[in-house]
Protein backbone atom coordinates (compact mmCIF):
# COMPACT_ATOMS: atom_id res chain seq x y z
CA UNK A 1 0.00 0.00 0.00
CA UNK A 2 1.07 3.54 -0.56
CA UNK A 3 1.24 5.62 1.75
CA UNK A 4 -1.28 8.40 -0.15
CA UNK A 5 -4.66 7.79 0.11
CA UNK A 6 -7.91 9.19 -1.61
CA UNK A 7 -9.28 12.39 -0.60
CA UNK A 8 -12.96 10.40 -0.32
CA UNK A 9 -11.32 7.79 1.63
CA UNK A 10 -9.86 10.08 4.04
CA UNK A 11 -13.13 11.87 4.44
CA UNK A 12 -14.47 7.93 4.99
CA UNK A 13 -12.20 7.80 7.84
CA UNK A 14 -12.55 10.85 9.59
CA UNK A 15 -16.08 9.74 9.62
CA UNK A 16 -15.60 6.73 10.76
CA UNK A 17 -13.23 8.09 13.97
CA UNK A 18 -16.02 10.54 14.77
CA UNK A 19 -19.04 8.01 14.46
CA UNK A 20 -16.45 5.67 17.13
CA UNK A 21 -15.44 8.38 18.97
CA UNK A 22 -19.20 9.80 19.57
CA UNK A 23 -20.68 6.25 20.09
CA UNK A 24 -18.00 5.78 22.85
CA UNK A 25 -19.18 8.87 24.57
CA UNK A 26 -22.76 8.32 24.16
CA UNK A 27 -22.06 4.71 26.10
CA UNK A 28 -21.21 6.82 29.18
CA UNK A 29 -24.23 9.37 28.92
CA UNK A 30 -26.93 7.25 28.09
CA UNK A 31 -25.69 5.16 31.40
CA UNK A 32 -25.17 8.46 33.30
CA UNK A 33 -29.06 9.87 32.09
CA UNK A 34 -30.95 6.66 32.66
CA UNK A 35 -28.61 6.48 36.33
CA UNK A 36 -29.89 9.75 37.09
CA UNK A 37 -33.27 9.39 35.95
CA UNK A 38 -33.28 5.81 38.10
CA UNK A 39 -32.42 7.93 41.22
CA UNK A 40 -35.17 10.07 40.98
CA UNK A 41 -37.45 7.70 41.23
CA UNK A 42 -36.89 7.20 44.71
CA UNK A 43 -36.37 4.39 47.38
CA UNK A 44 -39.63 2.68 46.42
CA UNK A 45 -41.62 3.35 43.80
CA UNK A 46 -44.80 2.99 42.54
CA UNK A 47 -45.50 -0.03 40.40
CA UNK A 48 -46.37 2.23 37.44
CA UNK A 49 -43.44 4.56 37.77
CA UNK A 50 -41.76 1.30 37.63
CA UNK A 51 -43.29 0.06 34.65
CA UNK A 52 -43.08 3.34 32.97
CA UNK A 53 -39.26 3.45 33.25
CA UNK A 54 -38.38 -0.65 32.61
CA UNK A 55 -39.78 0.47 28.77
CA UNK A 56 -37.44 3.31 29.05
CA UNK A 57 -34.54 1.22 29.91
CA UNK A 58 -35.13 -1.61 27.85
CA UNK A 59 -34.74 1.48 24.46
CA UNK A 60 -31.91 2.68 26.33
CA UNK A 61 -30.55 -1.02 26.30
CA UNK A 62 -31.13 -1.12 22.44
CA UNK A 63 -29.39 1.75 22.25
CA UNK A 64 -26.53 0.59 24.21
CA UNK A 65 -25.94 -2.31 22.09
CA UNK A 66 -26.29 -0.36 19.14
CA UNK A 67 -23.60 1.83 20.46
CA UNK A 68 -21.66 -1.11 21.43
CA UNK A 69 -21.73 -2.33 18.03
CA UNK A 70 -20.72 0.90 16.63
CA UNK A 71 -17.71 1.04 18.39
CA UNK A 72 -16.61 -2.45 17.90
CA UNK A 73 -17.01 -1.83 13.54
CA UNK A 74 -15.58 1.30 13.45
CA UNK A 75 -12.83 -0.11 15.79
CA UNK A 76 -12.20 -2.42 13.55
CA UNK A 77 -12.15 0.13 10.61
CA UNK A 78 -9.75 2.60 12.88
CA UNK A 79 -7.58 -0.10 13.80
CA UNK A 80 -6.54 -1.28 10.40
CA UNK A 81 -6.14 2.35 9.17
CA UNK A 82 -4.51 3.83 12.37
CA UNK A 83 -0.98 3.55 11.52
CA UNK A 84 -1.35 5.62 8.03
CA UNK A 85 -4.17 7.54 9.27
CA UNK A 86 -3.39 8.40 12.94
CA UNK A 87 0.41 7.34 13.99
CA UNK A 88 2.17 8.83 10.91
CA UNK A 89 0.53 11.58 10.77
CA UNK A 90 0.53 12.55 14.58
CA UNK A 91 4.64 11.64 14.53
CA UNK A 92 5.40 13.79 11.96
CA UNK A 93 3.85 16.73 13.71
CA UNK A 94 4.85 16.36 17.18
CA UNK A 95 1.45 15.34 18.37
CA UNK A 96 1.96 11.81 19.28
CA UNK A 97 1.58 12.32 23.37
CA UNK A 98 -1.68 14.08 22.24
CA UNK A 99 -3.22 11.03 20.26
CA UNK A 100 -2.25 8.97 23.55
CA UNK A 101 -3.83 11.27 25.27
CA UNK A 102 -6.98 11.25 23.51
CA UNK A 103 -6.64 7.23 23.29
CA UNK A 104 -6.51 7.42 27.30
CA UNK A 105 -8.84 9.40 27.48
CA UNK A 106 -11.38 7.46 25.09
CA UNK A 107 -10.72 3.81 26.44
CA UNK A 108 -11.47 5.67 30.11
CA UNK A 109 -14.98 6.99 28.96
CA UNK A 110 -15.70 3.85 27.24
CA UNK A 111 -14.43 2.30 30.73
CA UNK A 112 -16.64 4.32 32.99
CA UNK A 113 -19.71 3.92 30.24
CA UNK A 114 -19.49 0.35 30.89
CA UNK A 115 -19.20 0.26 34.77
CA UNK A 116 -22.23 2.95 35.22
CA UNK A 117 -24.70 0.87 32.78
CA UNK A 118 -23.21 -2.48 35.50
CA UNK A 119 -23.75 -0.58 38.69
CA UNK A 120 -27.08 1.02 37.16
CA UNK A 121 -28.31 -3.12 36.46
CA UNK A 122 -27.41 -4.02 39.84
CA UNK A 123 -29.58 -0.79 41.69
CA UNK A 124 -32.64 -1.40 39.39
CA UNK A 125 -32.52 -5.20 40.80
CA UNK A 126 -32.58 -3.91 44.56
CA UNK A 127 -35.89 -2.07 43.46
CA UNK A 128 -38.93 -3.75 44.98
CA UNK A 129 -40.96 -5.33 41.99
CA UNK A 130 -38.28 -4.92 39.23
CA UNK A 131 -38.20 -7.82 37.36
CA UNK A 132 -34.60 -8.57 35.52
Amino acid sequence: MSGEISQTVAILLMLNNYVHDVATGLLLISALWIGWSAKSMGEEPPPPVIEAFRRTYLRSLRFVWASLALIVLTGVVRTLNFMRFEWFPALGKGLVPILVLKHVLIFTILGAGIYAWVQLRRRLRTLPGWKS
